[in-house]
């Protein structure tokens, strides 16, 4: 019986070790200025870095679906970070571009609205404010987990189609100069998930002969993000040599 009660301890005590919370929290839409509950985040670990999802060079909270907050009311729709406030010259053109949004029925909690419904009014969104190259090669990646995640392959492919598409500009775009490690890495993920495992292998291969630099960052986050690729890369290869067998 103690073996037993042992056991359990022991599952229960790593579940929450591994664990990621959210909890209940009241946001004012910038738009329309509806207030309504949303999921904040709670707490998380580092761990995160080492979830499945790292093969598509997404990590948590962008996985889980608390993570794009969409308004009941006028269905604003970004990124948790992004949603409490808006550049007042973009409201009008907001409420324009919203107001052409219908959906199949009204929703009272943003939960139970479509992880890819959300996502395809965001990419709207984000087109309005404005983002870099970077952001929607991530948001592509992001609405590709998705699509996958509710069985829509087709949509899948073709968000990360367009991540591959960004990645590449990036490569030829000096502000990225110096993080091409982690851009191969990218490129080789979106390849592997589009079915071309052998542009991964060697997008694989040549990220594992850099070495990743960013002078916008601090010296020991630099040396630990590259450490974390080049990990990556060794167990990218690993996890495809095992599929094969």
């Amino acid at each position: 019986m103690k073996r037993v009660s042992f056991i359990v301890s022991f599952f229960f005590l790593t579940s929450v070790l591994w664990a990621t919370t959210w909890f209940p929290a009241e946001h004012t839409c910038p738009v329309c200025k509806k207030k309504s509950t949303y999921q904040d985040i709670g707490s998380y670990g580092t761990y995160i870095y080492n979830w499945p999802s790292k093969y598509q060079y997404i990590f948590w909270p962008l996985t889980d679906f608390p993570s794009v907050y969409s308004c009941p009311g006028c269905h604003f729709s970004v990124y948790m970070w992004d949603f409490d406030s808006i550049p007042a010259e973009k409201t009008d053109t907001l409420k324009s571009y919203l107001s052409n949004i219908k959906m199949e029925k009204k929703y009272k909690d943003y939960l139970d609205i479509p992880m890819t419904i959300r996502l395809e009014i965001a990419e709207g969104v984000y087109r309005i404010l404005g983002r870099d190259t970077e952001f929607w090669c991530k948001f592509y990646r992001v609405m590709g987990y998705h699509y996958e995640a509710e069985d829509q392959a087709e949509r899948a492919r073709s968000s990360r189609l367009k991540a591959i598409g960004l990645v590449h500009q990036m490569f030829s775009d000096t502000l990225y100069k110096g993080q091409e490690k982690e851009l191969m890495l990218i490129a080789a993920a979106m390849h592997y998930y589009t079915g071309q495992k052998d542009s991964t292998l060697l997008y694989l291969d040549k990220a594992n002969l850099l070495t990743y630099s960013n002078s916008e960052m601090q010296e020991q986050n630099v040396k630990g993000l590259d450490d974390y690729l080049s990990g990556l890369i060794e167990q990218y290869k690993a996890f495809i040599k095992e599929e094969e067998e």
